[in-house]
């Protein structure tokens, strides 16, 4: 589907620089497309320039939570919460929809304007059945193989910085499993904002504001990014133009499971499996500048 969704809604032809007041969004969408290389099939980057109006577009922060059952996990939410900020400030600014979607956190935003405007907003028409519920695989990901297995839940910290995580989480109260309250609260929250967890919410918010344009950012790639009821899979397979910021995410993957590489290696696996049968693509420095975000430990 997302072939088809680059070639009718991103045909442009250049890449133009990006101000603050500008009236389209330029971005840069990369696609992992079929090639052939020594009569071997592969998939080849390939770059479509597109431009989008903020207006008819939402960034939606997925499951960056105050807290998390990994110690690693916090750590990277850590590392890449204020770069990420930068982001969604920029986008608000521009006059983007901001959607924070940290799962099962509602009753701390129960007084929130954006708690209410998200759940007053009208049903719409086309409100997909499945909407509310997560999403596992679309047709075009029986295509692939998976890259990396995550039975294992993903946890890459070291067991003792891990059981020293665990016992501060059980003294703060929380459950070690699912220790999560708020969402990180580096990320800001304005009052325009909206905030929910819920598919049906958010399908109906985008409709409400004709929003066709979603930018995904947040945690982790490889299970709230792709398969919440708002998330990639979803998105995507009921039509909306949506792209994953690809270096405002990590992976849950711990380099003991299958195909036994770093963990930073393990979310590129992701983002390009993503790229070849989901969704395209951005960086965060599309919307900054700068240099696209790289986590201090990353190796590669």
């Amino acid at each position: 589907m997302h072939r088809a969704f680059l070639l009718l809604s991103f045909l442009c032809l250049s890449l133009a620089p990006l101000h603050a007041g500008e009236k389209e969004l330029a971005l840069m969408l990369r696609t992992r497309q079929p090639g052939k290389a020594d009569k071997t099939e592969v998939f080849v980057p390939v770059e479509v320039s597109a431009k989008w109006s903020p207006k008819s577009t939402a960034v939606i922060v997925v499951d960056m939570w105050d807290t998390h059952h990994s110690y690693n996990a916090v750590q990277r939410v850590v590392e890449v919460a204020p770069r990420m900020n930068q982001v969604i400030e920029k986008c608000r600014g521009m006059g983007m929809t901001i959607i924070h979607a940290p799962s099962s956190c509602m009753d701390a935003y129960k007084d929130h304007p954006g708690r209410k405007r998200a759940k007053d907003a009208p049903t719409a028409k086309n409100l997909p059945k499945d909407i509310g519920v997560w999403c596992h695989m679309i047709p075009a990901e029986e295509k692939g193989k998976y890259p990396i297995d995550q039975k294992d839940g993903g946890c890459d910290s070291d067991p003792i910085e891990q059981e020293k995580h665990k016992q501060a989480l059980i003294k703060m109260g929380r459950k070690p499993g699912n220790p999560w309250k708020s969402q990180y609260d580096v990320l800001k929250m304005h009052d325009i904002d909206i905030v929910s967890d819920s598919g049906v919410e958010v399908w109906n918010v985008l409709e409400d504001r004709k929003i066709n344009n979603v930018i995904i950012l947040g945690v982790h790639t490889n299970m709230c990014v792709l398969g919440r009821p708002f998330g990639l899979r979803q998105l995507v397979k009921n039509g909306k133009n949506v792209v994953l910021m690809r270096d405002m995410t990590d992976t849950m993957y711990n380099p003991k499971s299958w195909p036994y590489v770093n963990h930073y290696k393990g979310t590129e696996l992701i983002v390009e499996h993503i790229e070849k049968f989901v969704a395209p693509t951005i960086t965060s420095d599309q919307i900054i500048g700068g240099k696209a975000f790289k986590f201090k430990a990353d190796p590669n």
